[in-house]
């Protein structure tokens, strides 16, 4: 079980990386559509990682679309000055699959960039709730 965990454990790590590397290439910008941004990650993540599988379809999701359900595939927006965005992306690097998401703010808009630090701390209250229990 060991084994399983540190594969799933790398898996994740790499998918975070490949985040970090979304940021630092700062592939994140308004006037880009939401289309272009998960294509320049899909290739991001197959030029860095040879990621070509995913487990789960890749979301990418701006302004009003970051409303709707997993399920749902509202039309392609383009990213705003001011806007919020999240990215969920569940790569397979071997056989192991990570599951990765992260929320954007652009611009200052002070609520949008409290909506995001309170989903990432709501986030790992979570996680460490479960892992306690």
């Amino acid at each position: 079980m060991n084994d399983v965990k540190n594969k799933l454990i790398e898996a994740e790590n790499i998918a975070h990386q490949l985040f970090n590397a979304i940021e630092e290439r700062q592939l994140i910008k308004s006037g880009k559509s939401e289309n272009e941004l998960n294509e320049d990650i899909f290739k991001l993540a197959d030029e860095l990682y040879g990621i070509k599988k995913y487990w789960h379809k890749r979301i990418v999701r701006c302004g009003v679309n970051t409303l709707s359900p997993y399920d749902d595939n509202p039309p392609n927006l383009t990213i705003q000055e001011d806007d919020i965005l999240f990215l969920d992306f569940g790569p397979i690097l071997e056989e192991w699959e990570a599951d990765f998401g992260r929320t954007y703010v652009l611009g200052n808009d002070a609520h949008k960039h409290k909506l995001k630090k309170d989903i990432e701390l709501a986030w790992h209250e979570a996680k460490d709730w479960f892992n306690e229990k």
